[in-house]
Formats: structure tokens, sequence, C-alpha cells
């Protein structure tokens, strides 16, 4: 038993490990982050066309690029399965949940089935010549976005606070915010608000699923009077008193480990899922896209980079007339991961031998208000 739960624990371990280095650190920061989300792929991907050559490697490609699908799809609908199988019929004999939660818990599968769908399916918005008018809607603010640019594959006006959709679409994609590969899908102006709903439903079933979980557990421990019942240690022979809470834990994964397991993995992602359901909310407040918000922090480090340069250079007597230019900021490919690509970084603007008066510190021009912004 011992080794079964230090097996468990292991597991949730390196799903949290993974967690925050693959969704969560800055690669940019984090040697760790870089390692598992850029550096490892292109060398498992040159590996792979080695090994497999051009042809096979594509279909591999094919396959990886839909990953995170086949993973959503494995991990919900086994935990689907369990609860179906094993949670509902543990309602059905124990009487202490309320038998509404199995109606209730049609209905939220039925809502996650359909959102994933949804999301997945939904279209960002394309923008092409005929469409062009249609999302010229947003003024360019000369930091992230520049007037005057062209795609050089679609051979298009590069509007603002859109991108070109590498992944999925190939075309320019309005109000980009990032490729998701739960959904495979492209998420931008058009089905942002059907990502947010697929986020919505599925925090609100990990977290109501934790709860009658929970309930499900507490109502067997009343039953049995667990509270009170003495357990012996099977390696030592060592009586252990009523009421330790770690070896009633232990019993009960042992007798119920797969809806154990599945409770543990709803209160994880439930956890997960809520962070980043907060953060987009957070970036949707305040004007920004996940696309911006990576642009955004290149300019605000640029500029305090800059102005502390512009102070010591004022006090040295180096400074040139005139005002510095915005920075170069990245291009690349915005996904579940906050990893960038940097060889699409955009050439610079300015001499940086040059130490000029940054300005005052950038402002957002697309928030427009917390009311607005929705």
């Amino acid at each position: 038993m011992i080794i079964l739960m230090t097996g468990f624990a292991f597991y949730v371990g390196v799903l949290l490990f993974c967690l925050y280095f693959c969704t969560i650190a800055d690669p940019a920061e984090s040697p760790i982050a870089e390692y598992l989300t850029e550096t490892l792929p292109q060398e498992a991907w040159s590996a792979c066309t080695r090994i497999l050559g051009k042809k096979n490697a594509k279909v591999l490609e094919w396959i990886s690029d839909r990953s995170l699908t086949l993973v959503y799809i494995v991990v919900v609908g086994g935990s689907w399965s369990v609860i179906f199988n094993y949670v509902y019929p543990w309602i059905t004999s124990q009487g202490y949940v309320s038998q509404h939660h199995k109606t209730v818990g049609y209905f939220v599968f039925v809502a996650c089935a359909l959102s994933w769908r949804h999301a997945s399916t939904a279209n960002p918005g394309i923008i092409t010549k005929k469409t062009l008018s249609l999302y010229d809607h947003f003024p360019y603010d000369d930091l992230m976005f520049v007037a005057g640019k062209k795609c050089p594959t679609r051979h298009i006006p590069r509007l603002a606070r859109s991108k070109y959709d590498r992944y999925k679409y190939k075309q320019h994609v309005p109000r980009f915010d990032h490729f998701c590969g739960w959904v495979f899908n492209t998420i931008g102006e058009e089905n942002y608000r059907w990502f947010l709903l697929f986020l919505t439903i599925h925090v609100g079933m990990c977290i109501y699923g934790t709860f009658v979980l929970c309930g499900l557990f507490h109502g067997h421990i009343v039953q049995k009077d667990l509270y009170s019942v003495t357990f012996f240690n099977r390696a030592t022979g060592e009586e252990i008193a009523p009421g330790n809470l770690w070896f009633l834990a232990q019993y009960l994964f042992h007798k119920f480990f797969v809806e154990s397991a599945v409770l543990v993995l709803m209160a994880v992602m439930s956890v997960a899922l809520g962070g980043f359901l907060l953060y987009h909310i957070w970036i949707t407040s305040v004007g920004l896209t996940t696309n911006e918000t990576f642009k955004w922090d290149e300019i605000k480090k640029w500029h305090n980079a800059e102005t502390k340069k512009y102070k010591q250079a004022v006090k040295d007597g180096l400074v040139v007339e005139g005002k510095a230019q915005a920075p170069a900021v990245s291009d690349g490919d915005v996904t579940c991961t906050p990893g960038q690509s940097q060889s699409t970084k955009e050439s610079a603007r300015t001499n940086s031998e040059e130490i000029q008066d940054p300005g005052p510190k950038p402002v957002n021009i697309y928030d427009r208000g917390f009311y607005e912004n929705w």
C-alpha cells in the first residue's frame, strides 16, 4: 500500500511539475521551461525525421499536433467512464449523497462535450482581401503593431491585433489570442467567447465532481464510523489509534482506487483550469490577448532598461537628442504553452548604441475600461 501511495504521489508530482514548467513558467527566464517547450521538441523532431524519414515523420507530426486533443479525450472520457460505472452505483447504494446528482451529472457531461466540440470547430475569423474592412476596427499603437506592414505570405495588410496562424488555418486571424492544442483550434476574435465558455464549463465540472466525490467519501466514513475504527499496520503489526487521517486516507485510497484517482485529478485540475480561466478574465479585463501579453512584457522590459540607461547617460553627459524608437517585439507562435519562437523576432528599428529618452511609460491603447473590454 505504501508503494502504491508513493507511486501515486510521484505521479501527482510529475503532473504538477509538467503543468508549471510547460504552461506557466516563462521559457525566457526558466532554463527548464525553455528545454521542455522548445529545445526538447526540436531535438525529438530532428531525431524522428532522421530515423523514420520525411514521409513517416509527416504522419507523426500530424498525430503530435493533435496529441493534446487525444490526451483530453482519453483523460476526460476515462474520468466520465469511471463516474458512470463506479460513482453512479455508489451514489445509488450509499444514499448519503442526493440521487439528483446523477441527473445533474448527465447535463454536465453533455455541456462538457458540446462546449469542447464548439470550441474546436468555431471559426476564429479569417482576414482576407474581402473581409479586411470587417476586422479593421483597432488602431495601431506603434508598439506591438505598426501600420504599413504587409504579410509576406498572404500579401494583405497586417491589421492591428491580428496574427498569421500557421497551425490550422494558414491565414491571418483578427484579435489573435493563441492556438489551443486541447481543442486543436486557433482562438481569435470570433470564437474567443466559446473558448471562455469551454473553460468555464470544465472548471465547473471539476469543482462539482470534487464536491460530489468528497461527499461520497465523507458519507462512507460516517456510515462505517471510520473515525472511531482502530487500524493496524500490516508491516509492523502496530496498532493505529482511531482518527489517524493518514491511515484513513490510505484505507479509502486502497478501497476506492479509481474513484480516488478521479477525485485527485478533478481537485488538481480545478485549481489549474481555474487559474487559467482567471488569467483569461484578467487579460480581457485589461484589454490584452495572450499574444499581446508576451509583446507587452517585452515592451515593459525594454522601457525599464532604456530608462535606466538614459538616467545613467544623463549623469555621464552622453544623451543623444530625440526620442528613442519603439522596441522590436517577438512575433513568435503562441500556443497553450508560453514558449515563443525567437526565430521570427522582428529586426530592431533603432541603433542600440544611441542612448535617447524612452519617454513616459507606454500605455496600452486597447484598454478601454472593464466594461468596454468585454
